[in-house]
């Protein structure tokens, strides 16, 4: 009976040795399909780890991992960039043939931070750079790619989601397991795999939230952290979106009736802008788009219209709303089309019929942490009194996608606010409605070591847009104390006089 007892806990320690041998990360070194400019080196990696920690020996993921190198090697903690979405792929090109790190402008933007430490960007498990992927459609990477897109019906975008979930089920892959906490034990497994003491984390959009569960789950390796354009775990950014879309166009509103010059330039704003949008239904704007170097005439409704604007007003350019809306009262469609171009590059929206989320991740985090926790009744009863600012929400169709998607929503605990010493710089822009300021400030009241900066003027990702930004986050990596005043202005507000010089060199 003893031999028999010591021989079952000798059998339980080999299994259990096993399967933590199986569940340690590893990290496999590969060549790199990306290539460095002149004086700049990089590594790329594959970090392999379990798809499900409580099953080790089950399927794996497979996660593309790209070390931007220091030119010189002076700090040991480097900066692991969590991408935003949920679904962006920083590592996979848009458009085919490209080398991704230039196209997001990578070095450029890493310069100063790479001076000390390395700069390390890791994939997003079920997104572009991870296998399994859970995309449901291929990008928008060609002509022949958008061309398909456009062509999809509602009826067969659902369709085409249930048949993708469906094979996804066959495949046995957990979609339980492609959430944020997940996403989080993927940096706690590349932090152990490349045995690293400490690192700092920089995430836009989605990828903050990505960085405060990080923060909640595995606080013991994070020196700093740098949030850009908030969007905490306690936010639901479903549930009241008109009044934020509202907010942003009462404030631009504003600002420009304060500013002799816009003023004088734009009279009424408030009025033709939501006459130009209301009317758009009755009246499209017919505009011509080089779209791949081909002219493409659409029409722009009402919802397609606000979108262009919010678009404008998301990447920084909101002094350009005003001077663009007149110009469209007087007949004048240069602007529009300018920046129709510009937002159906980036989103290509205004040639599809309906809008489409074939990203498999997005809906699997969507529907567990946002969906399944919104208030149905308030998110109605806000759009039915949004009017034209509701015309955003109204495109939405979690409602329609989630209970094809099938995921079981998030518990509670997860939707609690993160509270944490660590030291933290938050960014927002005034203008940014997909992740607006009071986000930022909802997070940093639980967070007792951090700095709430507020780009007055700028959109959605300000380290993109204001240089001044971009220099508070190199600071602050190199010296993370929040208690440091910013260096330089972040309350400017839109340039008015800017955006009238820009409309006189038109062509």
């Amino acid at each position: 009976m003893i031999l028999r007892s010591i021989g079952a806990v000798l059998a339980a320690l080999v299994a259990l040795a096993a399967g933590t041998a199986l569940a340690a990360p590893r990290l496999e070194r590969e060549r790199c399909a990306f290539k460095a400019p002149r004086g700049d080196r990089l590594e790329c990696h594959t970090l392999v780890v379990p798809e499900n920690r409580a099953r080790p020996d089950g399927r794996q993921v497979r996660l593309k991992v790209v070390v931007l190198k220091a030119r010189r090697q002076l700090a040991r903690d480097p900066v692991i960039y969590l991408a935003g979405g949920p679904g962006d792929s920083p590592l996979v090109a848009t458009n085919a043939g490209a080398d991704p790190l230039a196209e997001g402008d990578w070095w450029r933007d890493t310069s100063a931070i790479r001076r000390k430490r390395d700069v390390i960007i890791l994939s997003e498990r079920g997104a572009g750079g991870s296998t399994p992927n859970l995309d449901c459609f291929e990008a928008r990477s060609s002509e022949a790619a958008r061309a398909r897109r456009r062509a999809i019906t509602e009826a067969q975008e659902r369709d085409i989601l249930l048949k993708c979930r469906e094979k996804l089920e066959r495949r046995k892959v957990d979609l339980a397991m492609y959430a944020t906490p997940a996403l989080a034990d993927d940096v706690a497994d590349l932090v152990k795999a490349m045995k690293l003491d400490k690192v700092n984390l920089y995430g836009i959009s989605y990828g903050t939230r990505w960085a405060l569960y990080t923060m909640r789950r595995h606080p013991g390796f994070i020196r700093s952290v740098v949030l850009d354009g908030v969007y905490p775990p306690e936010i639901n950014g479903e549930q009241d979106e008109p009044d934020i879309v509202r907010g942003v166009f009462e404030q631009l509103f504003a600002d420009c009736a304060s500013d002799k010059l816009c003023r004088e330039r734009n009279p009424d704003l408030a009025t033709v802008t939501r006459a130009m949008i209301a009317g758009a239904d009755a009246v499209p704007i017919e505009i011509t788009l080089d779209i791949d170097n081909r002219p493409r005439t659409i029409k722009l409704d009402s919802t397609k219209l606000l979108l262009v604007l919010l678009h404008m007003m998301r990447e920084g350019d909101a002094a350009m709303v005003p001077e663009t809306v007149t110009a469209l009262s007087r007949g004048d469609r240069r602007l529009i089309t300018q920046f129709a171009e510009s937002f159906e590059e980036d989103e290509g929206t205004l040639t599809e019929g309906n809008a489409q989320q074939f990203g498999g991740l997005f809906n699997t985090i969507e529907c567990r942490e946002s969906w399944s926790a919104v208030d149905q009744a308030a998110r109605e009863t806000a759009i039915q009194a949004g009017g034209i600012y509701s015309l955003s929400a109204r495109l939405g169709k979690l409602g329609i996608f989630c209970p094809v998607w099938r995921v079981p929503g998030a518990p509670a605990s997860e939707r609690q606010p993160v509270q944490s010493a660590i030291p933290t710089l938050l960014l927002s822009g005034g203008y940014d409605w997909l992740t607006p300021p009071a986000w930022g400030q909802e997070a940093a009241r639980h967070l007792s070591l951090s700095r709430h900066v507020i780009f007055r003027a700028q959109g959605h990702g300000v380290s993109a847009q204001d240089p001044c930004a971009a220099r508070l986050r190199d600071q602050f990596i190199d010296s993370p104390n929040p208690h440091h005043p910013p260096s330089c202005r972040t309350d400017t507000p839109p340039d008015f006089s800017d955006a009238a010089e820009r409309v006189k060199a038109l062509p």
